[in-house]
């Protein structure tokens, strides 16, 4: 006797093989899936060059920006320099003088009333010019 253990047959069956033989069909699957691989490799790197289009173009378009403000915010430092220099009060005055043919004033004076309103006892300042004032303002003030 062996040691080796016979296989079981039963009477009336063929022995079922154990293993087969791959053919054709498997290679189309290959095939297949090779083509597949192929075509997703192709759309990944065909998206990824059409983001990197996209981000470059919008770079342009960033840098065309940034540059358009750096040249707003010349222009406005200049327009910011131009109204300090026409709001310079010589400046005003030398206008005034020369293309208005306005004179300067000699002297300005002002006289500053203070006096106390009979019903509340307030003290009202006014100040007038050349020595006229607004006989209504204390009665203005008095009603309100």
């Amino acid at each position: 006797m062996s040691a080796v253990p016979q296989s079981r047959r039963v009477p009336g069956r063929a022995p079922t093989p154990r293993l087969r033989v791959v053919t054709a069909p498997r290679r189309r699957r290959t095939l297949l899936f090779a083509l597949v691989l192929v075509t997703i490799s192709g759309a990944a790197v065909f998206a990824t060059l059409t983001v990197n289009a996209l981000a470059a173009a919008d770079a342009v378009r960033a840098a065309q920006l940034e540059a358009d403000v750096a040249e707003a915010e010349r222009r406005y430092a200049e327009l910011v320099a131009e109204v300090a220099a026409l709001e310079d009060p010589a400046r005003i005055e030398q206008v005034a003088l020369d293309e208005l043919g306005m004179v300067p004033a000699d002297g300005a004076r002002f006289l500053v009333v203070e006096r106390r309103l009979p019903q509340d006892g307030t003290v009202v300042t006014e100040a007038a010019t050349g020595g006229q004032t607004d006989r209504m303002k204390p009665v203005l003030s008095v009603q309100r």
